[in-house]
């Protein structure tokens, strides 16, 4: 009897035992899901934001792509930091340039660039020490986008000393003294106007070649095209402008477009001088 009693009460202790310890095992194991439940709450609950840093050091004026900028993620704790509660786009476009100078590493934001239809974008085009100069030029030897922006130009200009060349439709009716010569060399294209092609350009192109020559027409026979020159340059460019015929021509490394007079082009021209009393007259055909 007693050792019947002894078996009952081990079986009994054994029994409740191991009910505690599946019980412990159990609240174990209810405890850590929990715990890894409410991290991945957490966790998706974290906000981060998208901001973009330079990869390299940029300088004032220079153009901008994506490939020199690379995209960051950061905690909304990292990000506010930084005054930024949003994801960021610089909203690049092409051609955008800096307005000032950015060191490697550093973050960027949308006020940093400018692009070609803001205000401003010309100044960061234009070189330390020189101003714009907004050039209108004759059309008649202007190849459409042979010339863009950033180019280097030699200018041109055909003078008379007895005829006033700023004038497209002035006809030379004396030879003598006429020349051409360059007069400037490597000059920086900023901008230029890109003015609509009539129906007969229009047509032209689209019928010959992807390359079309600007003809003088009625209403666009000049283009402006804005340069950057030194100051002292201007008052010689201004005076050009209003008295001889000028043309831009892309620059050439090294070389140089040579100047030119009438006995250059017509070999057999020589002024024909009649003397009349005291006076010397020279006669020449007139051409447009």
């Amino acid at each position: 009897m007693n050792s019947r009693l002894i078996f009952i009460l081990s079986f009994i202790f054994v029994a409740f035992g191991l009910f505690t310890v599946m019980q412990n095992v159990n609240a174990r194991a209810e405890a850590n899901a929990k715990k890894q439940v409410q991290a991945q709450v957490e966790e998706k609950k974290e906000v981060k934001y998208a901001l973009w840093r330079s990869r390299q050091d940029l300088a004032r004026g220079e153009v901008v792509t994506q490939n020199k900028l690379e995209r960051v993620v950061l905690s909304e704790l990292d990000a506010n930091t930084l005054g930024v509660n949003s994801d960021i786009d610089v909203g690049l476009v092409q051609d955008s340039r800096v307005n000032h100078n950015i060191s490697v590493g550093e973050y960027v934001f949308p006020e940093m660039f400018t692009s070609p239809d803001q205000a401003g974008y010309l100044d960061l085009l234009a070189s330390e020490g020189k101003i714009l100069y907004p050039l209108p030029i004759s059309t008649i030897n202007l190849i459409n986008n042979y010339i863009r922006p950033g180019d280097l130009v030699d200018i041109v200009s055909v003078s008379s000393p007895s005829t006033n060349l700023a004038d497209t439709n002035v006809k030379i009716s004396r030879f003598e003294g006429i020349q051409a010569k360059s007069l400037k060399k490597n000059v920086k294209v900023l901008a230029i106007e890109q003015a609509p092609l009539t129906e007969e350009e229009a047509s032209n192109r689209s019928s010959s070649s992807q390359i079309s020559a600007r003809v003088s027409a009625s209403g666009s026979a000049k283009t402006t095209v804005v340069i950057e020159i030194e100051p002292e340059f201007v008052s010689r460019l201004t005076l050009a402008q209003r008295t001889t015929h000028l043309e831009i021509y892309r620059s050439q490394d090294g070389k140089e477009i040579p100047a030119a007079n009438m006995n250059d082009v017509l070999n057999n021209y020589h002024g024909i001088r009649e003397l009349r009393g005291a006076e010397s007259n020279l006669t020449n055909v007139e051409i447009n």
